[in-house]
């Protein structure tokens, strides 16, 4: 596409009350369109008040945060002997079954349509772990060409592939965690004045007084990256912007599909 869209996505909404707090002043600020949820154990987004707020609300899939929505008898390697995740999740995929990721993943996304009354309007993973494991990965489109939802992707490798499933993906994405914090004001107004032809997903953490959380060292950046989204100038970069959100926004998908 010619045009700009731009989707201000908030990430782990579900995560901590504190995280829901700054996700939703910045959803009523103007500065967010778009969030993702956790669903799984212990994690209990505030659906009601995020959906009241109006934005498209996407699947947060995590295989290294929390216990699985699948029973933990179902997807043995994904889980400790408590039943729990493994923090370092990331380093063990190897050892992950593909039936077992299958079998989170679609108990994930019934667990979100059971919450929201809705499927969800996007997918994405935490720690972005389908972007480090091709099986992950093929699961995740396999997931999100069978809810026509789009996927995130992070590079064009992934869009590629995306797009080769016939699922839909962003254009173009933006976010990260380093250099933390890594959303201030001036990194945001910059990134919002030099969009890019198409869409863009620009990813974001905020949150509000947050507190340690086991297995994340990403906490305290997040009060100033919803600082930064509340912030007077951030918010006439995204007033005079092409905000759009997961449900809005143009996607297509490879062609024949």
């Amino acid at each position: 596409m010619n045009g700009r869209v731009l989707i201000i996505n908030a990430d782990d909404a579900g995560l901590a009350p504190e995280v829901d707090a700054g996700i939703l002043e910045a959803i009523r600020a103007g500065t967010v369109t778009s969030a993702s949820l956790f669903v799984n154990p212990p994690h209990e987004p505030a659906i009601a008040a995020l959906r009241a707020a109006g934005v498209s609300l996407g699947l947060h899939a995590t295989l290294t945060q929390g216990m699985p929505c699948a029973p933990a008898a179902r997807v043995p390697t994904l889980v400790d002997a408590e039943g729990r995740f493994f923090p370092d999740g990331r380093e063990r995929l190897a050892a992950f079954r593909t039936e077992d990721i299958r079998a989170e993943l679609a108990a994930q996304a019934a667990r979100f349509e059971a919450l929201a009354g809705a499927p969800p309007s996007h997918l994405d993973f935490h720690k972005h772990l389908h972007a480090h494991d091709a099986r992950v990965l093929a699961a995740a489109t396999e997931l999100a060409a069978a809810l026509r939802v789009p996927l995130r992707a992070v590079d064009a490798g992934m869009r590629a592939a995306c797009r080769a499933a016939g699922v839909a993906t962003t254009d173009h994405f933006l976010g990260g965690v380093m250099p933390p914090p890594y959303w201030t004001r001036e990194r945001l107004c910059a990134a919002i004045a030099d969009l890019p032809a198409g869409i863009t997903e620009l990813m974001c953490h905020p949150a509000k007084g947050m507190r340690p959380v086991a297995g994340l060292w990403y906490c305290a950046e997040r009060d100033v990256e919803r600082e930064a989204l509340l912030s007077e100038e951030v918010r006439r970069c995204c007033a005079a912007a092409p905000l759009g959100s997961f449900a809005t926004a143009p996607f297509t998908r490879a062609a024949g599909t």
